[in-house]
């Protein structure tokens, strides 16, 4: 069954935004319009773009231990939440990440990335770049370099839904 969940107050989200109940989202995360986040997914302080789509089981930005200090516990941390979640974690439009992918903290999706299955992406994935595994890695781009530049000139992404679609319909005729 899907649901609108909405976290604090209702206009927190706008309604184009689709979260699958069962889906935890902090509240210092930011989330685009037209997005779509899963079942059983949790994100952590992250920056979403407009038309993400994020599939089920997905963890983004979820709290990270000091391994370089003498005790991993946080209970030795002056603000546990707080240093547990520093650094950016950032999805940009058009993202995709796929059923049970974990996105680490101080990590850049690019614009049009592809996350697959199962991965652990601990590194910044570039715009239109595809990785897969665990840890992730770059196994190719959506598009040829002259193609991404078209798509990134339109800024299609940034458009109200209608008009993204004739623009998404105009583009996909210049590149086929």
């Amino acid at each position: 069954m899907r649901i609108r969940l909405f976290r604090r107050k209702k206009s927190r989200f706008d309604k184009s935004v689709e979260i699958v109940e069962g889906s935890r989202i902090c509240g210092e995360t930011t989330i685009g319009h037209y997005t779509y986040i899963g079942a059983r997914c949790d994100v952590t302080k992250a920056e979403i773009g407009r038309y993400v789509s994020i599939a089920n089981n997905v963890s983004i930005g979820s709290g990270e231990h000091h391994i370089k200090s003498i005790s991993t516990s946080s209970l030795f941390y002056k603000d546990a939440y707080e240093e547990l979640t520093r650094g950016s974690c950032i999805i940009e439009s058009d993202a995709w990440i796929a059923v049970d992918a974990i996105i680490r903290r101080n990590v850049r999706i690019g614009l049009g990335a592809v996350v697959g299955a199962n991965s652990f992406v601990n590194r910044d994935v570039p715009d239109f770049g595809i990785v897969a595994g665990s840890p992730a890695k770059l196994i190719g781009y959506r598009f040829e370099a002259d193609q991404i530049e078209r798509i990134r000139a339109s800024r299609w992404w940034e458009a109200d839904f209608d008009e993204s679609k004739q623009i998404i319909a105009r583009l996909q005729e210049e590149i086929s």
